[in-house]
């Protein structure tokens, strides 16, 4: 696997407020360069090596790059299937933070067991959803088996539902309003009631809010317009759109959720609310699952990605972090030019929602402090690696005078 990379937050404050923010990665720029001369059939072979994090939403953005570039037709009941998967990881990844990251946040003890459990049904869905379990390759063929598949779909929400919610996921699902949240935290002990009570204990309900926007959705023909015109080089590793930073993350994708629309004309993008966010995508994600499996027999779902012409192509999709975007010339049948265009590169660009909002920070101390700016980063969900870094702006001015 090709090496992540890192991302290096430096957080300058003065008695508890936010003075200033940096943010650099040494994520490396060259990994699609790794597919520079390979055919299409070798790029869907590579892919998968070099992702260990979102692999599947990686591969099926090769997968419709390619595909488009090609000028191979659509495969809606295939690439139901594949969507699936890509929503089945995006669950895991979210419970995974969850199980993995709360915890700590309050003290708790994290659900080891839940977490290894959740790893094994991605394999069992590729084995039967496709034949030989290959999901994201230009010949792949269906191989579907329904009712093992929806007793998969039963489980993996039976082990959402006690792990994360202890056995109130139907109740979670149902709320429109704080007024209601505030009653389900009453009445609940599950860890995410914890760590939102802790929130609202703090008063850090609305911090981290910003005004940065969500990055709007893209026709095909109009994002392609765009990166015309952008140096992709530079728009690879810091995206802007119209001269603007947008923010794709799991908020984009609950914005029209009652819960979070209630909740966001009091808090904002606040903290509080992208928990909600990344609470509402768990919670949902079996029913769209199970709507994506009836799917794979309804000839008129299509999939978004469409060729720009027959030498290049154009894939978005929305991974578990926010919308990825592969964009691949070939000549001579092989590739001449890859980008990926991550959501951590929209995310921690330099101007972009974790650096306004890590910028609103205020705290009565360094460590109320740095946990406010940990939990905002981790609600922003890096996919790779990050070192936070806490300098006194006081001494900064001291070193350098």
């Amino acid at each position: 696997m090709t090496p992540a990379g890192k991302i290096v937050i430096d957080l300058y404050h003065d008695s508890g407020t936010v003075s200033g923010v940096q943010i650099a990665s040494n994520r490396p720029e060259a990994i699609a360069q790794v597919l520079i001369g390979k055919t299409p059939d070798q790029v869907l072979e590579t892919v998968p090596l070099l992702f260990t994090l979102c692999g599947n939403a990686q591969a099926y953005a090769a997968l419709l790059a390619c595909r488009a570039a090609l000028g191979i037709a659509t495969e809606p009941e295939l690439d139901s299937a594949r969507d699936l998967l890509v929503q089945l990881e995006t669950l895991r990844e979210h419970a995974w933070r969850i199980l993995l990251d709360w915890p700590v946040f309050i003290g708790l003890a994290q659900d080891k067991k839940a977490l290894a459990s959740l790893l094994k049904f991605d394999a069992l869905f590729k084995r039967h959803l496709f034949r030989h379990a290959e999901a994201f390759k230009l010949d792949s063929c269906l191989n579907v088996d329904t009712d093992r598949l929806m007793q998969l779909i039963d489980d993996l929400e039976a082990l959402i539902d006690t792990s994360i919610f202890n056995g109130r996921l139907v109740e979670f699902q149902a709320l429109t309003g704080e007024a209601q949240l505030q009653n389900w935290l009453r009445q609940s002990n599950a860890l995410p009631a914890s760590l939102l009570n802790h929130l609202y204990g703090r008063n850090w309900a609305a911090v981290g809010q910003n005004n940065v926007a969500c990055l709007p959705e893209f026709e095909e023909e109009v994002l392609s317009r765009g990166l015309q015109r952008q140096d992709l080089s530079t728009f690879s590793r810091m995206p802007h759109w119209q001269g603007r930073c947008f923010e794709t993350t799991l908020l984009n994708r609950q914005l029209s959720q009652p819960l979070i629309a209630d909740m966001r004309g009091r808090y904002g993008n606040g903290l509080i609310v992208r928990t909600l966010a990344r609470l509402l995508e768990v919670a949902l994600t079996p029913s769209q699952l199970r709507r994506l499996l009836m799917q794979i027999t309804d000839l008129s779902v299509l999939p978004l990605s469409g060729a720009i012409n027959e030498s290049v192509g154009l894939a978005q999709v929305q991974a578990a972090r926010g919308l990825l975007i592969h964009r691949l010339q070939l000549k001579q049948g092989r590739v001449h030019d890859y980008r990926i265009i991550a959501p951590t590169e929209w995310n921690f660009h330099p101007e972009g929602v974790v650096a306004q909002g890590l910028k609103q920070l205020q705290a009565e101390n360094l460590n109320d402090l740095q946990r406010q700016a940990e939990l905002y980063i981790n609600a922003v969900d890096p996919c790779v690696q990050y070192a936070l870094h806490l300098t006194d702006s006081r001494n900064e001015i001291e070193n350098h005078a």
